[in-house]
C-alpha cells in the first residue's frame, strides 16, 4: 500500500474507532446509577452490565476469524448501525431486564467494530514496529473511552440519563459516516495468497501456542478486575465520597485518558526494550494503584490514583498488544484480535457478576480490595508464563535492550 493510503486509511480507523468508543465511553458513569434506579441488587446490576461482555467474549473470536476470510470494511460498517440503533433503545428501557437485553445487543454491534479496526490495523504494521502501530491506534479507544465518562456523567446531571442515550446514538451513526467515506476494502485472505503468508490457524493450534495462552491469561484477568471495577466504582464513590455523577465521570475519564496518552510512548519502548520488565512493573503497580482509593476520600486524590492506574495499565498492556501483532502474523491477525476481545470479554463478563456477588455479601467497600487481588493474581501469572515463552523462544521478546 502507498504511503499516503497507508495514512488515510489509519486515519479513518483511528477517527471511526475514537468516535464507537465514546459512544460505549458515555453510558459508563451513568448505567449503574439507572440501573439502581429499578431497584435491583448488586448482582442482578452487575449481570445486566456484564451482558455486553458475554456477547464480545462469545462472538468476537468467530468474527475476527470471519474478518480474516472477508472483506473487513463491510463488517466494521455494520457495527455502527446497530450500535446507532440499539443506543436509542435504551429510552424506551422499563426495567433492567429490558437494559441487560440492550447491553447484549450493544456487545454484538461492538464485536463488529474494535477487533475488525485492530485486524485491520495489524495488516498495516510492518515488522519490528508492532508496539508502534498497534499502541498508536489503540490510543484512540482510550481516549474515546476517556472522554465517553466526562461527557456521560454531565450530560445526565444537567439534562437527564435519556439525553445520554441520544448522544451516545448519534455518535454510532457518526462512526457509521466516519467508515462509510473514509475507509477502503480489504480483503486479507486476497492479500495472503499473493503474499504466500499462511492462513489462519485452527483453534486447536491456537491453544497450543505458549503465547496465545499467555496472552489470554492477561486479558482475561485484567479485563477481570477492571470491569469490576468501573462497574462498581459509581456506587463505591457515592457511598464513601458522596461524589456527583459529573465527579464519577472525571475519575473514570482521567484513568482512560492516562491509558490512551501513555500508549503511544509506552509502544515505542515495547519495541526498543525488553518487554517482561514493562509487563511485570505495569500489570503488578496497576492493581496496587487501584488499592490506594480505598483510603483516599478527596477527589484530587482520587484523580491522581486514577491516573497512576491508567498510566501502568499502559505500561503492561503495550507489550501486550505488540506480541499480539506478532501472532497475528501466523495465526491470522483477525484470529488474535478476535481471541484477545473475545478473553477480555470473559473477564468483563465474571468481573462485574462475581464483584456483585461480594458486594451483596460483603458490602461495597469490599468490592476494592477483591478486585485488586484478583488483578495482581493475574499479573504474577502472566509474568510467569510470559518468561516460559521466553526460554522456549528468546525471539519472542523482541524489544531491544
Amino acid at each position: 500500500m502507498a504511503k499516503r493510503g497507508l495514512r488515510s486509511t489509519f486515519l479513518a480507523l483511528f477517527v471511526a474507532t475514537c468516535a464507537s468508543q465514546l459512544g460505549m465511553g458515555i453510558i459508563a458513569p451513568i448505567f449503574p446509577l439507572y440501573a439502581g434506579s429499578f431497584t435491583a441488587s448488586a448482582f442482578s446490576i452487575g449481570l445486566a452490565f456484564a451482558a455486553f461482555s458475554a456477547a464480545r467474549a462469545v462472538l468476537a473470536p468467530a468474527l475476527g476469524r470471519l474478518s480474516d476470510r472477508t472483506d473487513r470494511r463491510t463488517m466494521m460498517l455494520l457495527g455502527p448501525v446497530g450500535y446507532g440503533l440499539v443506543s436509542f433503545l435504551f429510552i424506551f428501557a422499563s426495567s433492567l431486564w429490558h437494559l441487560g437485553v440492550l447491553r447484549f445487543l450493544q456487545g454484538v454491534t461492538a464485536a463488529m467494530v474494535a477487533p475488525i479496526a485492530q485486524a485491520y490495523v495489524g495488516d498495516l504494521t510492518p515488522p519490528g514496529r508492532e508496539g508502534r502501530y498497534i499502541n498508536l491506534f489503540y490510543s484512540s479507544m482510550f481516549i474515546g473511552m476517556a472522554l465517553g465518562p466526562l461527557v456521560g456523567g454531565s450530560v445526565a446531571e444537567t439534562w437527564s440519563y435519556k439525553a445520554a442515550f441520544l448522544l451516545m446514538s448519534a455518535v454510532g451513526f457518526g462512526a457509521l459516516i466516519l467508515v462509510a467515506v473514509l475507509l477502503p476494502k480489504n480483503n486479507p485472505r486476497k492479500a495472503q495468497q499473493q503474499t504466500g503468508t499462511p492462513q489462519p490457524s485452527l483453534r486447536g493450534a491456537l491453544l497450543r501456542d505458549k503465547g496465545v495462552v499467555t496472552l489470554l491469561v492477561y486479558w482475561i484477568t485484567r479485563g477481570f478486575w477492571q470491569q469490576g471495577f468501573n462497574t462498581f466504582y459509581p456506587l463505591f464513590a457515592v457511598a464513601t465520597s458522596g461524589l456527583s455523577e459529573s465527579s464519577i465521570g472525571v475519575v473514570l475519564t482521567v484513568q482512560l485518558l492516562a491509558t490512551g496518552l501513555l500508549q503511544i510512548p509506552f509502544g515505542w519502548l515495547a519495541d526498543r526494550y525488553r518487554r517482561l520488565p514493562q509487563v511485570v512493573v505495569g500489570g503488578i503497580l496497576s492493581p496496587f494503584a487501584m488499592l490506594g482509593i480505598i483510603f483516599v476520600r478527596q477527589q484530587w486524590g482520587i484523580v491522581l490514583l486514577s491516573f497512576a492506574i491508567g498510566a501502568l495499565d499502559a505500561l503492561s498492556r503495550a507489550s501486550m498488544l505488540a506480541a499480539r501483532v506478532e501472532l497475528g502474523r501466523s495465526h491470522g491477525m483477525g484470529v488474535m484480535a478476535g481471541l484477545q476481545s473475545g478473553g477480555f470479554g470473559i473477564g468483563q463478563l465474571a468481573g462485574p457478576m462475581v464483584c456483585g456477588v461480594v458486594v451483596d455479601v460483603a458490602g461495597i467497600q469490599s468490592m476494592i480490595p477483591f478486585a485488586g487481588a484478583i488483578g495482581l493474581v493475574g499479573a504474577i501469572a502472566t509474568a510467569y508464563l510470559f518468561r516460559r515463552c521466553l526460554q522456549a523462544s528468546p525471539s519472542s521478546d523482541s524489544g531491544r535492550s
